[in-house]
């Protein structure tokens, strides 16, 4: 859980949950002491477990019927895929397979086979989740499945439903159309041998948090990597390091303090006083030093 310093002189105390779990849900109380006073405030969070996320590969206007396939790296078995397939008024046949997701480590493979076996399209899903920090340059990985050459590559960026592009780049002709120039950029050594990474410069928590979607498009061939990406301010790690340092320097000036105090105690020195009739009294006087 953390909050954005940047809002919060705006106002805008949110809270912000990564990774949310069933765990999370309940009653949170926000509490905020000013100069007005206290302001105290509820917010109930409901948390909803998403048990049948699907992915679906899909195709039309294929003589004929095709077959397709399903599979995931690493390889995991009882897939079960649920595939529609049917001609047009023409013969020509269109498909919709729909595959229940699992863990969101894996891979997931659609392959579609000609009846005959001369051809064979494939189109892989993998999505990912990634933490960053303001101010610090970030890589997005998106690598680019092997043997894959003549390659064009798109990076997108969302918080909501309509994506913006980020950048494309062509590696028959080796450019790079960057929309986002000082912003991201790839590396033209690495994005050569299908390395299509993304840096992130000098990010900002609040406009550089969302999805990420890195596409690889060959010849009847798709890949798609979408990561999602929260941005945290570091203005509270940068409040840490203040109030620790604040804290070891009070204490060392209060060792720095009894140290001096000892140092400049004065010694004891013998004081001898001699009344009428009265026997020598010798005491002890300690003098002390101030500045």
């Amino acid at each position: 859980a953390y909050l954005l310093q940047d809002q919060l002189s705006r106002g805008i105390a949110s809270l912000h949950l990564s990774q949310c779990g069933i765990k999370d849900r309940g009653r949170y109380r926000c509490l905020v002491n000013s100069t007005l006073g206290q302001q105290e405030s509820f917010v109930i969070m409901k948390v909803e477990g998403y048990m049948n996320r699907e992915i679906q590969c899909l195709s039309k206007d294929i003589f004929p019927a095709p077959r397709v396939q399903w599979s995931t790296l690493p390889p995991k078995d009882n897939l079960r895929p649920i595939t529609h397939m049917g001609p047009n008024t023409e013969g020509l046949y269109s498909f919709q397979s729909t595959l229940r997701m699992f863990e969101n480590t894996l891979t997931y493979i659609c392959t579609v086979n000609s009846t005959y076996g001369s051809q064979s399209w494939r189109s892989s899903l993998q999505e990912r989740g990634l933490i960053g920090e303001a101010g610090q340059e970030l890589s997005i990985p998106c690598i680019a499945p092997q043997n894959l050459q003549n390659f064009s590559l798109t990076w997108t960026f969302s918080r909501t439903n309509d994506p913006t592009v980020i950048l494309s780049y062509d590696s028959s002709t080796r450019r790079t159309a960057n929309l986002w120039v000082g912003r991201a950029g790839l590396k033209p050594d690495q994005v050569l041998t299908g390395d299509g990474s993304l840096f992130l410069h000098n990010p900002e928590s609040r406009e550089q948090t969302g999805t990420y979607t890195c596409t690889f498009t060959g010849f009847q061939s798709r890949h798609v990597i979408q990561t999602q990406v929260n941005i945290k301010s570091r203005s509270h790690h940068f409040q840490m390091l203040v109030i620790v340092v604040v804290v070891a320097v009070v204490v060392a000036a209060v060792i720095t303090a009894l140290l001096l105090h000892r140092k400049l105690r004065g010694k004891c020195s013998l004081l001898a006083v001699k009344l009428p009739n009265r026997p020598l009294v010798a005491s002890c006087v300690e003098c002390y030093y101030f500045s």
